[in-house]
């Protein structure tokens, strides 16, 4: 189920027609004073493992490379940020090495906004690169499962943003000690017009920055006050369901006719 846990034989072993691997992408960043800066990882490799463990055993989940593209919250203490080249340079090198050793379904799953366009243009390009050999497929797991969870959420529009309803009880729900849920603030910023928003699950019709530090005092965007453990099983059971369906879907994708070597 974990990549890394596995041996060079083992891996070796694996029927690379059936296998599909599984590429957790997040960021290290401020999740306003309530939440751990590696939020966006925790939830996406959760995610993933708890999709493969449904599907094992022909699902395989890649170690995450943890950092992600977050200028946008860089004034905020504790952020990380790659350049979006350096991002693209990573997931280019990790999807060569698998393709490499002969995999040919490999699936990157995002779980933070910042990487949303890199994800979709990684996985466009890496397919233009790799066809013939290899499938790709990339998105963001909180757009997948948009409909479910608009479907769960109880705060209004801008409530499910970065730290709030949504996020918050995911994490109550995976990994509770690490949610100083007295600490949170809720907040909804006004963009001023109706093409921007900060929410998760319904987002912006237009690409601009957006400075975190200039939206939130506290780098929270959303209602964490309406999250629960209770919620986020709930919000984490349809998502994982989600990407359960995707999978099986997937698996069944022809891989492509094209050059082979």
């Amino acid at each position: 189920m974990r990549f890394e846990e596995m041996t060079s034989p083992q891996i070796d072993a694996l029927d690379r027609e059936r296998t599909v691997l599984v590429l957790p992408i997040g960021s290290v960043e401020q999740h306003g004073n309530h939440m751990p800066l590696g939020t966006d990882t925790m939830l996406s490799e959760g995610l993933c493992l708890a999709a493969a463990e449904r599907l094992a055993p022909h699902v395989l989940v890649l170690p995450p490379p943890w950092y992600g593209y977050s200028p946008h919250h860089m004034q905020f203490a504790g952020s990380i940020t790659l350049r979006a080249e350096t991002l693209m340079a990573l997931g280019a090198d990790i999807v060569g090495s698998v393709v490499k050793h002969g995999f040919r379904r490999i699936v990157l799953v995002n779980g933070h906004g910042g990487n949303a366009n890199l994800i979709d243009m990684m996985a466009t390009s890496l397919g233009h690169e790799h066809y013939g050999k290899a499938r790709i497929a990339g998105f963001t797991y909180f757009k997948l499962a948009a409909a479910e969870i608009a479907s769960l959420r109880k705060s209004r529009k801008g409530g499910t943003g970065h730290a709030g309803e949504f996020e918050t009880a995911m994490m109550q729900h995976l990994k509770p000690s690490l949610v100083r849920i007295d600490e949170a603030a809720s907040i909804y910023p006004e963009s001023g017009t109706p093409y921007l928003s900060t929410d998760l699950v319904e987002g912006s019709r237009v690409s601009t920055y957006l400075d975190f530090a200039a939206l939130s005092p506290t780098g929270t965007l959303g209602d964490p006050s309406l999250a629960s453990a209770e919620q986020g099983e709930r919000f984490f059971s349809a998502c994982t369901e989600t990407l359960v369906q995707f999978l099986q879907d997937f698996a069944q994708w022809p891989i492509g006719e094209g050059r082979q070597g």
